[in-house]
């Protein structure tokens, strides 16, 4: 009588499809913690561009309501929007940035507070005949590096060199004093100027 011979096959043929059922299951946790990982990274990205746009709106709007710059912003003529204002010469105005890039800082990473941190730029809105048009301060936040082009770094207040650069823009509406070069008379007046609004 011969017994019968054990299911050899049958139980390595088991083990081999756990292990690769539990190989599948881990590439699957791999790549979703890979995407939750580049997410966090562009969401903690955009978080600090956002907080940096906001303090340089807040840093502009601040100086300008101790001691509006009449002399800079007084040359400028009102218009509809920014982005005619870009494309017109000398409609622009008071631009400040702070640019933290690796070539001058080569220590200071990214994660550290290097790269680029913020521009702001100013404009005047034309709000139609005998009413005095709006200071506009555009604020823009960063999170990343600029690279030179042709020597600069930003043109107006887009960062050059880095198409990946995490960005954020704040627009704040102030009312233009008297002597501020606007077309109105008899509008109040000040050295300073209060806020109308932002977005």
């Amino acid at each position: 009588m011969t017994r019968p011979s054990s299911p050899r096959g049958f139980v390595l043929l088991l083990v081999l499809a756990a292990a690769a059922v539990l190989s599948l299951i881990a590439a699957f946790i791999y790549s979703r913690t890979e995407d939750q990982l580049m997410v966090s990274i562009t969401t903690r990205g955009q978080s600090l561009a956002a907080a940096r746009a906001t303090l340089a709106a807040e840093r502009k709007l601040a100086i300008y309501r101790a001691n509006y710059p009449t002399a800079t912003l007084g040359t400028l003529a009102p218009v509809a929007n920014y982005a005619t204002a870009l494309n017109l010469p000398k409609q622009v105005g008071d631009r400040e940035f702070a640019n933290y890039d690796k070539t001058t800082y080569p220590s200071l990473e990214v994660s550290n507070g290097g790269g680029a941190q913020w521009c702001v730029q100013t404009w005047k809105m034309d709000r139609g005949v005998g009413v005095p048009p709006w200071t506009v301060v555009e604020a823009f936040g960063f999170y990343g590096y600029t690279v030179q082009v042709a020597g600069q770094d930003f043109v107006d207040c887009t960062p050059q060199g880095n198409p990946s650069i995490i960005s954020s823009h704040v627009t704040v509406f102030l009312e233009t004093p008297a002597s501020g070069g606007g077309s109105c008379v008899d509008c109040g007046g000040g050295l300073g100027t209060g806020a109308v609004g932002g977005s």
